[in-house]
């Protein structure tokens, strides 16, 4: 497993380093370090990172005086041991599995970079953003002209929803350029991609980005005062896409290419609205399974490997646009490994007869189910998505690397053992009551 760097530039963050740190830490890739770098705080931001550092070993802490985010960036990078780099902002928090997802594409994929989804928070609204399409390999070419059809998109200029190879970076000398305050980040993206052949586009959301008032998106609202800031980088912008294109084919892109300055970004907003925003919750009533119910409940144990097992299927369906219902329905018949009937999966799935029939018909027309007609019986489905088994799969390791975290292999053998007897037990009952 190789280790991730995860470098995170603070200022002032007394608010919210704790909340983005323990996303971090708490991420079920164990392989990481966090490089915490305090841009010379005025408040209690080091206090506060140096609680972080004494509770976990994998946090390396620096302290610098204030030059600015791109500052911050380098000493991070400078400090970096890993064989992946990744940011994250201060304001902002990344889903559990974000760092997981992306190596696993970049591992897969052998590319250079993997660019992933991301969720857009203002002011407790979260919606859903991505300008890719089709998740899969580009080429350079192929993602410049993606560029070009959304070039102001957070979802191309900023470092977050990045994962980055330290290799490229320090064997080519890549750095933040501190001289500029907006746009530093795109301009590492465009020296980055000049020495990259394929990239990775992950359908999944690997960060909560966080309106924060005051900040440069904000400001670029203003369309005067973003047009001039513009005409301080489009010569980067423009020195990128002359290098990836040959000669006839820059040309023709040139009008598009300028565009950029007048460009504003889609994906910039969350409005209570628009199709597809919802509201931050609480967790999901999870603070409700930790103190409403008692430690040895059922119940509690039941929802929580329930919600755990949901989570990592939405991470599924998010990458093949499938929904909850029809990765559950395949997940079953990859588990069972014989045609079912529509009973079989409503049992094995919780999902009613007509919601269980309507992800069929879904998976039965994407060709990764197939009607099996059996004369004199009820029709059986037959799992044909061989692309799927392996995440499929996948989710159990995942599933156990969770739930068995810090168990010995006595200890795992021991629970195996006594899971075994329970399930037999509830079984016998259950079957029993059904003869009668």
């Amino acid at each position: 497993m190789e280790k991730v760097s995860v470098i995170v530039p603070v200022y002032n963050g007394e608010q919210r380093v704790e909340r983005c740190a323990e996303s971090i830490l708490s991420q079920d890739y164990p392989e990481l370090e966090l490089i915490l770098v305090d841009d010379g705080s005025r408040d209690s931001s080091f206090e506060l990172m140096r609680k972080i550092a004494a509770g976990d070993s994998r946090v390396k802490l620096v302290r610098k005086e204030n030059g600015g985010v791109s500052s911050a960036r380098n000493r991070g990078l400078s400090e970096a041991s890993g064989t992946y780099i990744q940011f994250a902002d201060v304001d902002d928090w990344l889903p559990m599995d974000a760092t997981k997802l992306m190596v696993r594409e970049m591992e897969a994929s052998g590319a250079q970079l993997v660019v992933g989804d991301f969720y857009r928070v203002v002011e407790g609204n979260v919606s859903k953003k991505g300008a890719i399409e089709k998740g899969g390999i580009l080429s350079l070419r192929a993602y410049a002209d993606q560029m070009m059809l959304g070039p102001a998109d957070l979802y191309f200029g900023v470092l977050w929803n990045k994962l980055y190879r330290r290799e490229i970076i320090e064997l080519y000398s890549i750095r933040m350029d501190e001289s500029i305050s907006y746009s530093e980040d795109m301009i590492f993206n465009l020296e980055y991609l000049l020495h990259v052949q394929a990239i990775a586009v992950l359908k999944a959301p690997v960060y909560y980005y966080q309106y924060t008032k005051g900040s440069l998106v904000d400001q670029s609202l203003n369309l005067n005062a973003t047009v001039k800031m513009k005409k301080s980088v489009i010569g980067y912008y423009n020195d990128f896409f002359r290098s990836t294109f040959e000669t006839p084919d820059y040309k023709e892109r040139l009008p598009v290419i300028y565009s950029y300055l007048l460009a504003v970004s889609r994906d910039s907003l969350a409005l209570s609205f628009m199709p597809g925003t919802k509201k931050l919750g609480d967790g999901g009533g999870l603070s409700a399974l930790s103190e409403g119910l008692e430690e040895n409940s059922p119940l509690r144990s039941a929802i929580l490997r329930n919600r755990l097992l949901t989570r990592y299927m939405e991470s599924i369906g998010r990458r093949h646009s499938l929904d909850g219902a029809a990765v559950r329905l395949l997940y079953c018949m990859d588990k069972l490994g014989v045609p079912c009937t529509t009973e079989t999966l409503c049992t094995l799935t919780g999902l009613g007869k007509t919601a269980a029939l309507v992800a069929l018909a879904r998976l039965m027309a994407e060709g990764l189910v197939r009607r099996q007609l059996v004369s004199g019986q009820s029709d059986v489905f037959v799992f044909q998505a061989p692309e799927l088994r392996e995440e499929l799969r996948q989710l159990d390791r995942d599933m156990d690397a969770v739930c068995f975290d810090g168990f010995s292999d006595e200890e795992l053998s021991q629970y195996l053992e006594f899971q075994r007897r329970i399930d037999g037990s509830i079984l016998r009952r259950l079957r029993a009551e059904s003869a009668r």
